[in-house]
């Protein structure tokens, strides 16, 4: 199967989003479900349910702001994306907030480098990478639990892409000797063959699982556009998998932000 991405609109945002390949969603969720606010990268790949920039990925309500100009290859590096990049990114969260969005996510985990930064500028919960979830992880898991990460690029996954949630003992893996997955992703491709990135997935998830000695206890997916592979990824590990999308379905569903919803 190849997913193919046209030229997409003009503008990303709004509560029904076009999005690359994709139809518009249903109706919306009630507005008791809160709204997810996802601050994107420019990209033009396809996205399919599962990946962070598809709207039926998430229960509820979803708007989207893309940055224009900030490319993947400007965030996903070992140092932080510039300045210019990265205060368009915050802006973003900014309008994003502004729209309704009662928590706000992002489309590169590699951006978990600026949380702080997100943070201080909006007044909502925002969560800017699954790496952020590693804390949680450890203590549910234990101190000996072999926690992996499955990312686009271990070459360019730094300590600072972890923020305070950086762990010395966790598992990397990359995508990067894929011949689909990583070049769609990183040279934004407008088509993609899910079939043989599935393939290229499964493969990188078994190399994470020997680094980690057989046995891996929970994997997080630090590129978003894994998503759609999280029922492989787990087949493969043998373990429970964690992702972005996860927890802001799991932050807009909660108490606190069906106060801000109502609101």
């Amino acid at each position: 199967m190849v997913w193919d991405a046209p030229h997409p609109p003009a503008a990303i945002h709004g509560v029904l989003t076009m999005v690359p390949g994709v139809p518009p969603s249903a109706s919306p969720a009630p507005r008791s479900t809160g709204l997810v606010g996802i601050v994107m990268l420019d990209t033009r790949f396809p996205r399919a349910p599962g990946d962070i920039g598809h709207p039926d990925t998430f229960d509820g309500r979803v708007i989207y702001r893309r940055v224009p100009g900030a490319r993947v290859g400007l965030v996903a590096r070992p140092k932080p994306p510039d300045e210019a990049t990265a205060d368009a990114l915050v802006d973003a969260a900014r309008a994003l907030e502004k729209e309704g969005a009662c928590v706000i996510g992002t489309s590169c985990g590699y951006l978990g480098a600026l949380q702080a930064r997100f943070q201080a500028a909006v007044s909502v919960p925002v969560v800017t990478s699954a790496l952020l979830l590693l804390p949680l992880l450890r203590e549910a898991h234990g101190p000996r639990a072999r926690i992996g990460v499955l990312t686009l690029d271990s070459r360019a996954l730094a300590a600072s892409h972890f923020g305070a949630a950086w762990d010395p003992d966790v598992i990397i893996e990359g995508m990067e000797l894929s011949r689909v997955f990583y070049p769609t992703i990183a040279e934004d491709r407008p088509s993609f063959d899910a079939a043989v990135a599935s393939g290229e997935v499964a493969l990188a998830t078994q190399r994470l699982r020997t680094q980690a000695g057989g046995k891996l206890d929970a994997v997080v997916l630090e590129c978003t556009n894994l998503g759609p592979f999280r029922q492989r990824v787990r087949s493969e590990a043998g373990a429970p998998v964690y992702d972005l999308a996860m927890a802001l379905r799991w932050l807009i569903t909660g108490p606190i932000m069906l106060r801000h919803a109502s609101a």
